[in-house]
Formats: C-alpha cells, sequence, structure tokens
C-alpha cells in the first residue's frame, strides 16, 4: 500500500511541474506578444524569452539533463 501512495505522490509532483512550466510558457508568451507588438525592433528584445522557453522546454518535457547521465537516461 505504501508504494502506490509514494507513485500518486510522484505523479502529483509530475503533474504540478507540468501546470507549473506550462503557467511559466503563458506568462512569457504574454510578455513576448507584448514587447513583439508595442517595441520597433524587437528582435534582441525577444531573444532571453525565446532562450528561457527553449530552456523550459527541453528541461521539463524533453528531459534533456537525463542526456548526463552514463546510462542514457533510463534510471
Amino acid at each position: 500500500m505504501s508504494d502506490n501512495s509514494h507513485d500518486t505522490a510522484g505523479l502529483m509532483t509530475v503533474i504540478q511541474r507540468g501546470w507549473f512550466t506550462a503557467g511559466a510558457l503563458a506568462v512569457l508568451t504574454l510578455v513576448e506578444y507584448v514587447v513583439a507588438t508595442t517595441v520597433d525592433a524587437p528582435t534582441l528584445w525577444l531573444l532571453p524569452f525565446i532562450v528561457a522557453k527553449g530552456g523550459l522546454i527541453l528541461e521539463v518535457f524533453m528531459h534533456s539533463s537525463d542526456l548526463k547521465t552514463l546510462d542514457g537516461g533510463n534510471a
């Protein structure tokens, strides 16, 4: 029974992390939109948002940090 409750807690943590990441991506997209529509030449202003969103996606959804493990991420 304790294994089931541990699996449920782990699943809830993963779900909460996913929702937090989705919210962060939404906020970054909103700020990105505001910058893109108000600044005359927004390319350089948008680069930090692009990098931040890419980093979030790589880490949370693609698990890029698992590539650093010796067994290829199969923990």
